[in-house]
């Protein structure tokens, strides 16, 4: 079984990345500048994070279109470091993560696993441009209404990495979806 697949049926089971979650959960009591916000924030990207780090797998493993294969695995990566500055962070707010995507993503990740072809590669980039405009929101309502410096610092560099595979997948959606 390759990795992808075993990366998805963790996700599928609930038990993906548990250890940061717990980790996070231990660190003690929440500095006063951390704000209902700021939790959420940290909750909901890195929920986020960890959706485009299994897809992004399964794109790079699954794709028919070289675009998307190239793409996916460009994702998973940048997610990956994304998601690692988040949980150290999240650890110094004394903020518990997430152990997994929320269910409506696991569901999503259950849909791309069963999906091929074409099929896959529409699928995965409407994940990715859904998904992207989200985070940007997300990015723009913590930097708006935030407290906690270091949860704002991340909405802000974060953004510039949004937009790019923002506009990577939007350009995408031409190529990948034409008739070969």
């Amino acid at each position: 079984m390759r990795v992808p697949a075993i990366l998805a049926a963790a996700a599928l089971a609930g038990i993906l990345l548990t250890a940061p979650a717990a980790q996070a959960a231990s660190a003690g009591p929440r500095p006063a500048d951390t704000s209902e916000l700021d939790r959420q924030y940290l909750n909901r990207a890195h929920q986020d994070n960890l959706f485009e780090i299994i897809t992004g797998d399964l794109a790079a493993s699954k794709g028919l279109c070289p675009q998307v294969r190239t793409l996916g695995a460009e994702f998973a990566d940048h997610h990956l470091a994304l998601d690692a500055d988040l949980i150290a962070v999240s650890a110094r707010e004394g903020v518990p993560l997430a152990g997994s995507p929320d269910p409506g993503q696991l569901g999503e990740i259950a849909g791309l696993v069963i999906r091929s072809g074409p099929d896959f590669d529409l699928t995965w980039l409407q994940d990715q441009i859904d998904v992207h405009v989200r985070d940007l929101k997300l990015g723009e309502l913590e930097l708006t209404f935030g407290w906690s410096p270091e949860v704002k610092r991340l909405a802000l560099e974060a953004a510039p990495v949004l937009q790019h595979h923002l506009d990577e997948t939007t350009a995408a959606v031409a190529t990948c979806t034409t008739p070969r």
